[in-house]
């Protein structure tokens, strides 16, 4: 299942893989592929692009932006480039050495400003006899180069494209990976250079474990259930395992409970995560579990590429627009700014329907889709809003808006009657990542038809489209800190 995973990963920017072409890569029967894709599909971990064609699903896109948003290793690019870049005046990169691929991959690179710039594609992997990051490896590791020939060459790259280490110093970290960082110049370095940029090296890589060291391992209290299917599987399994990882990039205490978040007895739980630890998607020193470099890998491959929140729920709302016929947009909140913008608005099949605007701000106050927000946000936020009338129908006092966002929140949905657009009816539900209100979904209705529709039923079938998109785009674990301390 894993080599499956991997193998769309790395066609992630490429045609989808169909179940004759994957089985022969694999070199597993086209009834084994297919089963083992059906089974990713249903846990978001692939989906199907038309028929008998497949491709990574959104499920592991939203774990992997976790692991990436909190994890010490993959935010060096401060230390990169404050310490060895500006420095150096050359290109700095981390690369991370996966032992179930025998070979390494770069996982961040920061480059020089200049004319002339170098950047490989994060999260593919080399092989350890490939240029001077895999013979420091190979050396560091004493892993015979012979024997460690088996990654394939990366495609349509020679060994003369990466330019030549002035640096490189190789670490194993307290979280068991094994990091080379490096330093690349076009230019040739004078000799007396090295061995001072070696001890600027090892400095930065000595700070990136010292973050690891410096934050405590954590326990888990509750996986929330991303699907109803089959929760003792093996993908549900690896599901949770893989949400536990990317939700504690610093370590997770691999204690008495773990057989519980995974549903199955302790030696099933003890071989399950041995299995991942060889196949590199765990790291861990008996007591404490950490992603491993696989995860990473895969992390670095999938967030190389721009997260759309809205896309990664498109085939939500495109049920939700059939089921329905009317104009679907989806809301993004971001609590930061406090603003709200439509990234998405699916048109629905209605002859008459509403066309609205993306990545404009929609104002909170006015219209479903932004009470829907409002109404679970700070109640100190509504003091601050400056309620200015959009149309006749705009809720311009305070006090009646109060009272709208407290019946909104009784009843779980929204509606907006010509509030923000003249002559429409919204309908809007909330959607919470982790606990978290981060925007809303809207069905836009023209005011005449609102009669029509069976407005309980609709709003009951966007309450479950709400619930599907936070299955999806939360990472669905409650974490508690642990007593034991850093290391």
């Amino acid at each position: 299942m894993i080599e499956v995973i991997d193998a769309l990963v790395r066609r992630m920017a490429a045609e989808p893989w169909g179940v004759r072409e994957l089985a022969a890569e694999l070199n597993e029967s086209r009834s084994t592929v297919n089963r083992l894709l059906l089974s990713l599909v249903e846990r978001g971990f692939a989906s199907e692009v038309g028929t008998g064609k497949y491709s990574l699903g959104p499920r592991l896109k939203v774990l992997a932006h976790a692991l990436n948003v909190g994890s010490p290793l993959l935010h060096t690019g401060d230390l990169l480039a404050g310490t060895l870049v500006e420095n150096a005046g050359c290109t700095a990169m981390l690369s991370v050495h996966c032992a179930a691929d025998n070979g390494y991959f770069v996982t961040a690179c920061s480059e020089s400003r200049g004319t002339l710039s170098f950047r490989p594609e994060p999260g593919v992997i080399y092989p350890l006899e490939f240029g001077d990051i895999g013979r420091a490896f190979s050396d560091y590791l004493r892993i015979d180069r012979g024997m460690a020939d088996n990654a394939a060459q990366p495609p349509y790259l020679a060994e003369s494209e990466f330019p030549r280490a002035m640096s490189i110093v190789v670490r194993t970290l307290s979280n068991g990976l094994t990091l080379a960082l490096s330093l690349h110049s076009f230019s040739e370095v004078p000799d007396a250079q090295p061995s001072l940029q070696d001890a600027d090296v090892d400095k930065v890589l000595a700070a990136i474990d010292a973050r690891f060291d410096a934050c405590c391992a954590q326990d888990i209290q509750h996986l929330s259930e991303t699907s109803t299917n089959d929760a003792k599987s093996t993908i549900a399994r690896l599901e949770r395992l893989v949400q536990m990882a990317c939700a504690c990039p610093n370590g997770f205490n691999n204690g008495a409970r773990i057989h519980d978040h995974l549903m199955c007895n302790g030696i099933t739980a003890k071989r399950f995560i041995q299995s991942a630890t060889q196949e590199g998607l765990l790291s861990g020193d008996g007591t404490r579990l950490f992603p491993g470099p696989k995860l990473y890998q895969w992390a670095a491959r999938i967030t190389n590429m721009p997260i759309d929140p809205a896309g990664l729920c498109r085939s939500i709302l495109q049920t939700l627009v059939q089921d329905t016929g009317e104009t679907v947009a989806f809301l993004s909140y971001d609590a930061h700014t406090q603003k709200a913008q439509f990234l998405e608005v699916l048109q629905g099949w209605r002859p008459i329907q509403y066309k609205l605007q993306t990545h404009v701000d929609v104002p909170l106050y006015a219209g479903a889709a932004g009470k829907a927000v409002l109404a679970w946000l700070d109640p100190a936020l509504v003091e601050t809003l400056q309620l200015v009338a959009i149309t006749e129908a705009t809720i311009t006092r305070a006090s009646a808006l109060v009272s709208d966002l407290s019946a909104i929140r009784q009843r779980g949905w929204a509606t907006g009657d010509g509030e923000r657009v003249p002559g429409a009816f919204g309908l809007a539900v909330p959607y919470f990542i982790d606990g978290e209100v981060r925007g809303s979904i809207s069905a836009t209705i023209p005011q005449y038809r609102k009669d029509e529709q069976a407005l309980p039923h609709i709003a009951q079938r966007m309450l479950e489209a709400a619930r599907q998109i936070e299955n999806l785009l939360s990472v669905g674990v409650t974490l508690s800190r642990s007593e034991h301390g850093p290391g």
